[in-house]
């Protein structure tokens, strides 16, 4: 298992490469230099040592320039004296920085970006740097309760197909030459949270994950209430954490679910399937997983169920996909459905964790 530290000895290698690349915030890593772009851990493991007790002095608008700067510099980049008006301000690394002094997050005249890591800095009363977060735009997303979400994609079955199936026999080829997919011995699962980045030949193969998967079929899931839609969903997720062999379930609210197994779940009580902000065969590198990894290499789980009257969900199908191969079983809804919000509300307790 790696170590914290040991992630914070990546990630100070990594910016050593980024400083002697000359290469600016504002230039392109991905795909060109994958070696170069820094995973959503060691981001936030670089920055929090980094920046912890710094001072960010004077109004607002000086404070946010002086973080950006020493984000810039953690991470191995020459810290411009100005930063050009780009969306992200740091697009290389495809990142914004904010200062937090309240859980008030003001986002101004764009979308919540789903793949986007925005890095929170919270000071103290005078100024200096007590914490550091990373998220994901889908973690942002998710903390909008006016049910405003920024934008998020719709799809349902195509008409008469039912029952169980494996609709991908193989998974992508992408994914099998970086992954390496293939037979993972009990002891390697066990020892495995659903959380943390896949690591080559720890994956299990697609047709493998529907075989341990189809198990929950006609399995219940626990009695939840009506409209706790998203706890049943987590249940739902526990459960194919189990049956996948893993250790646990580490319910971290981001694209994918299960992140170490590539895997998506969704579970369907009514025909409509919430996409959220990432089409599943979206082409945009899919960090989360991988640096070399599409968003369309990842599976997906879609679990349909019935709700009784005591609030127990009983699984009836279970069909698996890639990403890759969605809309050979699915057909997406015309359009997006879109609504804006540039003020959300953090949780009380995010810089706690």
């Amino acid at each position: 298992m790696t170590s914290p530290n040991d992630v914070l000895v990546a990630a100070h290698a990594r910016a050593e490469a980024v400083r002697g690349s000359n290469l600016t915030i504002y230039d392109a890593v991905l795909p060109s230099h994958p070696d170069l772009f820094f995973p959503d851990d060691e981001l936030e493991v670089v920055l929090r040592n980094d920046l912890a007790g710094r001072e960010l002095a004077g109004p607002i608008r000086t404070r946010s320039k002086i973080a950006k700067q020493v984000v810039a510099a953690a991470l191995g980049y020459h810290p411009p004296s100005t930063f050009k008006r780009t969306r992200p301000r740091f697009p290389g690394q495809d990142l914004d920085v904010y200062v937090q002094t309240n859980d008030n997050l003001q986002i101004w005249n764009q979308e919540v970006s789903p793949e986007r890591r925005y890095v929170l800095v919270r000071p103290d009363d005078m100024g200096i740097i007590r914490a550091v977060r990373v998220v994901r735009g889908q973690q942002v997303a998710s903390w909008d309760k006016t049910g405003t979400l920024t934008s998020k994609f719709q799809a349902k079955r195509i008409s008469g197909r039912l029952g169980s199936t494996l609709v991908s026999p193989l998974d992508t080829q992408r994914f099998r030459e970086v992954l390496e997919p293939g037979l993972v011995s009990s002891r390697v699962l066990g020892a495995q949270g659903s959380g943390k980045r896949p690591v080559p030949g720890t994956v299990l193969p697609i047709a493998e994950v529907y075989r341990r998967v189809l198990t929950l079929a006609r399995s219940q899931l626990p009695p939840v209430a009506a409209e706790q839609d998203r706890v049943r969903g987590e249940l739902l997720q526990d459960a194919v954490t189990s049956a996948l062999g893993l250790a646990r379930h580490d319910n971290h609210g981001q694209w994918p679910d299960i992140v170490s197994q590539a895997l998506e779940v969704k579970l369907q009580t009514s025909p409509t399937i919430d996409l959220g902000l990432i089409l599943p065969s979206d082409r945009g590198p899919a960090v989360a997983l991988s640096s070399s990894l599409q968003h369309c290499d990842a599976r997906y789980l879609v679990a349909y169920g019935q709700v009784d009257s005591s609030g127990v969900t009983t699984i009836s199908e279970i069909v698996v996909v890639t990403g890759a191969d969605f809309f050979d079983e699915f057909v997406q809804f015309g359009g997006m459905v879109t609504n804006s919000k540039r003020q959300i509300r953090l949780p009380p307790d995010l810089f706690e964790t």
